[in-house]
């Protein structure tokens, strides 16, 4: 039962440490003009700020939800 607990909030931890890294390469792609983020550009920030290590599927799902926050929808290059 405890095990459960833990990787539920393990995975709720992950899931909004994700968001919070796609959210922000969406808005320095915005504001700074870059493109469209990448993965790369949210497993990067992920890692440089909580030293969670994301896969890229992870990644990718974030910052699809973030794009689709926003009313578009993610077909940017994945790495």
């Amino acid at each position: 039962m405890f095990k459960q607990i833990r990787a539920r909030r393990t995975a709720a931890r992950r899931h909004g440490i994700a968001m919070s890294a796609a959210r922000k390469a969406y808005s320095n792609a915005v504001l700074y003009g870059d493109g469209v983020p990448t993965t790369d550009d949210v497993i990067d920030l992920t890692y440089g700020s909580h030293a969670v290590r994301l896969t890229d599927t992870e990644a990718h799902d974030a910052l699809a939800a973030v794009f689709a926050d926003k009313g578009r929808r993610f077909n940017g290059p994945t790495a």
